[in-house]
């Protein structure tokens, strides 16, 4: 299944994540999701801090250069593994459609693959799931 990406690639990626979304959670403060507010949409992903206006990890971060970086520095085609695994993880692709997830990444391009996979404030779990589904993790 994984040609260019390594498992411990993607689990370094995954860890790089965990740290980014740590740094993010600390600028809200960890407020519950129901002192939020809003209406909340019955089915799909809840982001209650949508509304407020907030990135999803902060652009400066030195956890978030280094997420970007680590992206970055993969050849396109473990990124689009990397985003063929993340959308494995967040339910979106079955593991048994992993050529779909490569096509969908390559009909992006480069730029907004990165961009999905770095900004999004899940990913620690979705690519730890995505390992899962997918059979590779130990």
């Amino acid at each position: 299944m994984l040609k260019a990406l390594s498992v411990d690639q993607a689990r370094f990626i995954a860890l790089l994540a965990r740290t980014a979304r740590a740094q993010r959670d600390l600028l809200i403060g960890h407020v519950p999701e129901r002192d939020l507010g809003g209406t909340f949409p019955g089915r799909g992903e809840h982001n209650p801090t949508a509304e407020l206006g907030f990135e999803p990890v902060p652009a400066g971060a030195p956890q978030t250069t280094d997420l970007r970086e680590a992206v970055e520095s993969l050849p396109e085609a473990a990124r689009r593994e990397l985003y063929a695994l993340m959308r494995i993880g967040q339910g979106d692709l079955a593991a048994r459609n992993w050529h779909r997830g490569l096509t969908e990444a390559a009909a992006l391009g480069v730029g907004p693959v990165t961009a999905s996979i770095v900004e999004n404030p899940d990913l620690h779990e979705h690519i730890s799931k995505g390992l899962y589904q997918a059979k590779l993790a130990s």
